[in-house]
């Protein structure tokens, strides 16, 4: 293992911040994320979290397997952000009170987000989904601001209203995300 690694590793350890372990060679997109408890020239032992932000154990690899080292990157911020917020992202998700009125439409749920400006995940029968603040609804199409998987903003689309195949009101993902421009809308 190189100085760099090292160095790399005994920041995280002293920042108390996630580290990602890369140790397969052969499959370089594998790693183990983690918490450095303690490491020497012949171990690494961690507290690994997954990729909800949740501990899973403790894991140890050999020093000398480690061959990349991933620190404080989109990923590793958006794994700490769900990790520190688990009562926002996991908590009792409450019904917002406009699904107790019964009979709701695609269209209807597009204006109440609108309204509350809340971000909802929309699936379209053409393509992929998106992460999506609706900004404005017309009789057949909607102005969307969108958003990546990170929370950062991927620019303004417009969306024909009968291309929705489903709104994902809020989950794991949009939670985060929207804890994450929320916290961008403060900072500005």
């Amino acid at each position: 293992m190189g100085t760099l690694i090292s160095e790399l590793i005994e920041k995280a350890q002293a920042e108390k911040r996630l580290i990602a372990l890369r140790t397969n060679a052969s499959e370089p997109s594998g790693f183990v994320l983690g918490y450095i408890i303690v490491h020497n020239d012949e171990t690494i032992t961690l507290r690994t979290i997954n990729t909800n932000g949740l501990v899973q154990g403790i894991r140890t690899v050999r020093t000398a397997d480690v061959f990349q080292v991933d620190y404080d990157d989109r990923y590793i911020r958006n794994v700490e952000l769900k990790e520190n917020n688990l009562d926002k992202i996991y908590g009792r998700l409450k019904t917002p009170s406009l699904y107790d009125e019964g009979y709701i439409s695609i269209p209807e749920l597009l204006h109440k987000s609108q309204q509350l400006q809340h971000l909802v995940y929309f699936i379209s029968y053409h393509g992929p989904g998106y992460y999506v603040v609706v900004k404005h609804v017309a009789e057949d199409e909607m102005l969307v601001e969108c958003f990546n998987e990170y929370g950062e903003n991927d620019g303004i689309s417009v969306f024909r209203i009968d291309d929705v195949k489903s709104i994902i009101w809020s989950d794991e993902d949009t939670r985060a995300i929207e804890l994450r421009f929320r916290e961008r809308q403060q900072a500005s």
